[in-house]
């Protein structure tokens, strides 16, 4: 993953889907590009705007891969990693990690109603660890 911090403005990336509820490689790519030419620094992909959740793990992650083949420098993403179970937001991170991402959106675990600030420091602490970059 990148060592700088990022800088700049982040355009949150809607996710185009088909008529059968996949994604819309095409489109996505195409709206990515226009997103970058209108002179946005990065974009965050597959947070809570662009249906990430909606999405398995592998979706998301063939999504990130056609993303940077078309052209998107991989550096400028920073691809949502939540999910509901601590080994997809795992394998989503170490993807985004290996794919040369810039960094990652964490959603926090949402779906436990009464997590304490100490829980969620422990979530966000183990994916950290379990992923092996900072």
């Amino acid at each position: 993953m990148a060592e700088t911090a990022f800088t700049g403005l982040f355009a949150p990336a809607l996710t185009p889907i088909t008529g059968d509820l996949g994604i819309d490689h095409a489109r996505f790519a195409k709206f990515c590009h226009w997103l970058m030419d209108g002179e946005v620094d990065g974009l965050a992909i597959f947070g809570t705007t662009s249906e990430a959740n909606s999405f398995s793990p592998t979706e998301r992650m063939d999504a990130t891969d056609r993303l940077i083949n078309s052209g998107i420098d991989a550096s400028v993403l920073m691809p949502g990693t939540g999910a509901c179970s601590i080994a997809d937001s795992v394998a989503l991170a170490k993807h985004a990690v290996e794919a040369g991402a810039g960094g990652v959106l964490m959603l926090p675990p949402f779906y436990y109603k009464i997590a304490t600030d100490d829980g969620l420091f422990t979530y966000i602490s183990e994916v950290i660890e379990r992923v092996g970059d900072s």
